[in-house]
């Protein structure tokens, strides 16, 4: 990585000379180290023969070195402690304006993560590792795109941590009503990239439901479940995993209501 690259990436980092650049090189380290463990390793040993994936992979390096150097670019080493580097021409910036800065360099790696993610769904390096499995448990992958479904306009990748335990309670709900084996298929559709238009529309109506029972909003919830499986129902012949489930079973013993002994009961 030259310093040219990173302020190609970082462009608030422009500066006249070398220093700060020979500053943050430990910081590019575990950038590169992220990344790394990210796209696993054989996809990483071959990330420079697609240019597209190389340069997000360049930006999330640059982004997140500069993310956890910004806390300390201005401390220096005394003899008699820690100290601000100041002079007469440039004095530190206030707190709240180092915190915006911050908060846009967050949002700015969610955006590139995010994008990565979706470039690496089908790829055949990547999505049998474990990183791979493990962001695509959930079908609320995508902080910019599914936050929406939770009323969070701005959304960001950031952002899933504090929501998840909300979300994974939601998700339990759902797959309750669906099993989990027809969810998991959802899931692996989307990280294999292999997901049909009727399995997109599926992910978009669970999502609905994700997103009402996960913020708080029992009557949305309890209306999405309700068309979640009527159209499921309706469309038995395309969702055979759903079909040969108990979920399914249950749920066609008798018309569906969405009654306190129902196992797709929300909010009993």
């Amino acid at each position: 990585m030259t310093r040219q690259e990173f302020e190609y990436y970082v462009p608030s980092a422009v500066m006249p000379d070398d220093t700060l650049f020979e500053r943050i090189a430990e910081q590019l380290s575990e950038g590169e180290a992220s990344v790394k463990s990210l796209l696993g390793g054989d996809l990483y040993s071959e990330r420079e023969n697609d240019l597209q994936l190389l340069n997000l992979c360049n930006r999330m390096v640059c982004l997140t070195a500069y993310k956890l150097a910004i806390a300390h670019l201005d401390l220096v080493l005394t003899e008699n402690g820690f100290g601000v580097v100041s002079n007469q021409n440039v004095a530190p910036a206030s707190a709240e304006r180092v915190n915006r800065l911050r908060q846009q360099v967050q949002w700015s790696l969610d955006d590139t993560v995010d994008e990565l993610l979706s470039m690496l769904r089908g790829n055949e390096l990547w999505v049998e590792t474990h990183t791979a499995r493990e962001v695509f448990r959930s079908l609320v992958w995508n902080g910019r795109l599914q936050l929406m479904y939770l009323g969070v306009a701005n959304g960001h990748r950031s952002m899933l941590d504090e929501w998840r335990p909300k979300i994974a309670a939601a998700e339990a709900k759902v797959q309750h009503c669906i099993s989990g084996e027809f969810y998991q298929e959802l899931c692996d559709a989307l990280r294999t990239g292999s997901a049909t238009a009727m399995q997109n529309t599926a992910i978009h109506k669970v999502l609905q439901v994700i997103g009402a029972d996960a913020s708080g909003d029992s009557v949305m919830a309890h209306y999405h479940v309700k068309k979640l499986v009527e159209w499921l129902d309706g469309n038995i012949e395309t969702f055979r995993t759903y079909a040969n489930s108990t979920a399914y079973a249950a749920n066609t013993f008798e018309p569906y209501k969405n009654e306190k002994d129902d196992p797709c009961y929300f909010f009993g």
